[in-house]
């Protein structure tokens, strides 16, 4: 059986205009059980995640740099030299099925609710 993900990764701008994030791949496709990387490249940033979303929900934190994984199986691989994040999936499911975003975490300290409630994307 064959497993399908179709990535669609957006250019995403951070906060200040510097910081961009692009998909080093748009779509992909593997098959079950195998081993799957996907990567994306950035300009500049602190921390990076990767979060997961399947139709009609919301999106959820995979892994988050600096962090242990929240979910088994899945890792994050950062390359700082050729300014490249990976998520690496160690054995693709037919449940892994879902859009993948690669994203920047805010360098703020402090009270992150205030930042996004007050932050107009």
């Amino acid at each position: 059986m064959l497993f399908w993900s179709l990535l669609l990764l957006f250019d995403f701008k951070g906060l200040s205009s510097e910081e961009v994030i692009t998909p080093y791949t748009d779509i992909f496709v593997a098959t079950e059980k195998n081993k799957v990387e996907i990567s994306c490249n950035y300009t500049s940033g602190d921390t990076l995640q990767w979060y997961r979303q399947y139709l009609k929900s919301a999106p959820q934190l995979l892994v988050m740099e600096h962090m242990p994984p929240t979910t088994p199986g899945f890792t994050l691989e950062h390359d700082k030299h050729a300014k490249r994040v990976h998520l690496k999936i160690s054995s693709a499911e037919v449940t892994d099925s879902a859009l993948y975003y690669c994203a920047l975490r805010p360098t703020v300290i402090g009270n992150l609710e205030t930042l996004y409630k007050n932050h107009n994307f």
